[in-house]
């Protein structure tokens, strides 16, 4: 019982800790997108003239913000500010977040039949980072691995018990993840098998395509009410993953290799360096050691659900970190049959492994329980950079650095994503670099990007080039770090990973001087 407490009350706290990360800075496009849509509905308008993603969440935000606003004593229908937009965008992430672990734990009893390994299941995606972290961000990803995850269960409930309340519930879960986010079709596969080997096929399909359906209009009415538009849109989206249409924010991905990109760039990350060099012997051990007939047909109606989601996602242009976010509970299944079977010889040294990978989850709690590195980078610098200092740094970061409290900076934020381009750019920048005492990197996201390509960014890789080798004239001074030394052995290096796992929420900030 005290066991299932605590998974309680470090679930709760993973979760609902440092919803407001930021301190009214935003930093994340995507839910700044999301709360700027939000703000544009009006009743009866709802309309949000934005089809990146489909409305339920942004309609989930609105009416729940009317609700707050009627017990508060105000009336109906008002206008949200993008703020509470925002917050409230992470609350329901956070709520999905929760209800993804309810229902994981429902799954693994099913799996493992016992709840002892019901419970370490959901010890490790409590701890999970990736799913700590999507839990943090306003936007659908905490909605898409609810939408997966419930999907297996009530495909294995269905398959088990052919009532019509499951198949209610396929029909239901499958329209929220269409109605958020299109890629959701993705998990279909699942239910459609399970469907399908039913013995009223036709009809269990009927009710679920035409319950579906009638769902997701009234979730999204958008979708076919502005047709024309929430097509161009999502042909726009669609060039942009495929790398057809070319944008600034998606150069870290050019001549990256498929399926290893994840492996090397995502999954250490989001599963934590332990869990990450457990998974592969553990695969390894699930195949080799074949399951029972009952736990195989569970087990393909798993891999329905979550391998087209893999693959479809693993072979795009762009490979973000939330991308793969949907199939983390997945991917921690055979990690703990692993542990179940070798449990049965040394379950003592189980008990340390736990111990290992529930560490990197923990450490990377302290971005939403303690201030903001970008912050504590200001205080630092407004204590310790002479008056008139002359920065430089860069555009592009979503929000510039915010140097609060300190009036007397002249910072220049510099366009370094379309120097190579401008020939007056680059005189600019040249100009800048002689007048700046200081050079301000707010994040990896662009110096990473473009050191790695030195013959499509000739002059943007030149300079970053210079700056860390001395050769430009200024010397590293500061180094701020989200966490505290020797993180790195279990969360890995910033410059190592993703770009979109780090420059959001928990950058490294780099000061480099003007050589005496």
């Amino acid at each position: 019982m005290f066991f299932r407490w605590l998974l309680i009350v470090s679930l709760l706290a993973s979760r609902l800790v440092g919803l407001k990360w930021g301190n009214g800075f935003f930093f994340h496009p995507d839910e700044n997108n999301m709360a700027w849509a939000v703000g544009r509905l009006s009743w009866p308008n709802l309309n949000p003239q934005f089809f990146a993603y489909g409305q339920f969440p942004l309609y989930l935000v609105y009416f729940s913000y009317q609700v707050l606003a009627f017990v508060s004593g105000s009336h109906f229908f008002q206008n949200i500010p993008f703020s509470w937009a925002v917050y409230l965008l992470r609350f329901w992430s956070a709520f999905f977040s929760i209800a993804t672990v309810i229902v994981a734990w429902l799954l693994a009893k099913q799996i493992f039949k016992k709840e002892k390994w019901a419970n370490v299941y959901v010890l490790l995606l409590i701890f999970a980072s990736g799913l700590i972290q999507i839990a943090h961000f306003g936007t659908t990803e905490s909605i898409m691995t609810f939408v997966g995850l419930s999907l297996a269960y009530f495909c294995l409930k269905f398959q088990e018990n052919k009532k019509n309340l499951f198949l209610f519930f396929l029909a239901l879960i499958s329209a929220i993840g269409l109605a958020s986010k299109l890629s959701a079709a993705l998990f279909l596969f699942g239910p459609l098998m399970v469907l399908l080997r039913s013995k009223k096929k036709l009809l269990n399909l009927f009710i679920f395509g035409t319950l579906t359906f009638l769902l997701i209009v009234f979730f999204s009415p958008y979708y076919l009410l502005d047709f024309s538009e929430s097509w161009r849109i999502f042909k726009y989206e669609s060039g942009i993953a495929r790398g057809s249409i070319p944008v600034f924010y998606t150069r870290q991905f050019i001549k990256t290799k498929p399926v290893i990109f994840q492996l090397t760039k995502i999954f250490p990350w989001t599963l934590g360096l332990p869990m990450f060099f457990l998974l592969i012997p553990s695969l390894i051990f699930f195949i080799l050691n074949p399951a029972s007939q009952a736990d195989r047909s569970k087990f393909l109606i798993l891999n329905s659900v979550f391998l087209p989601w893999l693959f479809f996602n693993s072979f795009l242009f762009t490979k973000w970190t939330r991308f793969m976010t949907p199939i983390l509970p997945f991917l921690v299944l055979p990690v703990v049959w692993f542990l179940k079977e070798a449990s049965r010889k040394k379950q003592k040294f189980i008990y340390f492994l736990l111990f290992l990978l529930v560490i990197p989850g923990v450490v990377f709690m302290k971005i939403y329980f303690w201030p903001d590195v970008r912050f504590q980078a200001s205080h630092w610098m407004n204590k310790n950079l002479p008056k008139n200092s002359v920065i430089l740094s860069e555009a592009g970061n979503v929000v510039d650095l915010p140097l609060f409290n300190h009036q007397d900076f002249k910072v220049t934020n510099f366009d370094f994503y379309n120097l190579d381009e401008s020939s007056t750019g680059q005189q600019e920048l040249m100009e800048l670099i002689a007048r700046a005492d200081y050079i301000l990197l707010p994040s990896r996201r662009i110096f990473a990007d473009h050191i790695r390509l030195p013959n499509k960014f000739s002059k943007t890789a030149e300079f970053y080039n210079q700056l860390f080798s001395g050769e430009l004239g200024f010397d590293l001074v500061k180094e701020f770090r989200p966490f505290f030394s020797g993180a790195e052995f279990f969360l890995g290096s910033d410059l190592d990973s993703e770009e979109t796992w780090t420059v959001f929420d928990h950058p490294t900030i780099r000061l480099f001087a003007k050589s005496p």
